[in-house]
């Protein structure tokens, strides 16, 4: 073999072994980051659950209760919202596998998807609004000594 063969032959080998480390290395990535819920940033009901408790347990028991009981009263219309945008997500993979491609599909598809994100995101931050301002000094200063505020 030539040296000019053997340049090109381990180059192709070179690109071919690069593509193949990232897709890998995507693939056990993703992996690990959604075996602990980070790929996710939708509001995962189950997820959303845990947080909520560990914010109660942060806070006075009257609070907590406060707490509990806000988002108890919400929990049907965020579980509807986030249906909604798992639906719309839904929407988006599907105009991309749609052949022939229509990007003004998609288009309508992805900001579906937004419109849903921005609703749920609104009726989530209405529930914060809505029981912050009932928390007692001292559950409004745990809230405000944890991260979730800084």
């Amino acid at each position: 073999m030539t040296a000019r063969r053997w340049i090109t032959v381990l180059g192709a080998a070179l690109v071919v072994s690069l593509a193949l480390n990232l897709f890998f290395g995507g693939v056990i990535a993703g992996h690990r980051l959604g075996q602990r819920g980070q790929l996710d940033l939708a509001l995962n009901p189950a997820r959303f659950q845990m947080g909520i408790e560990r914010v109660a347990r942060a806070l006075p028991d009257a609070d907590a209760a406060l707490l509990r009981s806000q988002f108890d009263a919400g929990r049907a219309d965020l579980a509807q919202r986030f249906q909604a945008l798992q639906e719309a997500r839904r929407g988006v993979g599907k105009a991309l596998r749609a052949e022939p491609f229509d990007a003004a599909a998609l288009t309508a598809a992805y900001e579906a998807m937004q419109a849903r994100s921005q609703e749920l995101q609104a009726a989530l931050h209405g529930l914060i609004k809505a029981v912050l301002p009932q928390l007692s000094p001292a559950g409004r200063a745990a809230v405000a000594e944890r991260r979730w505020l800084k």
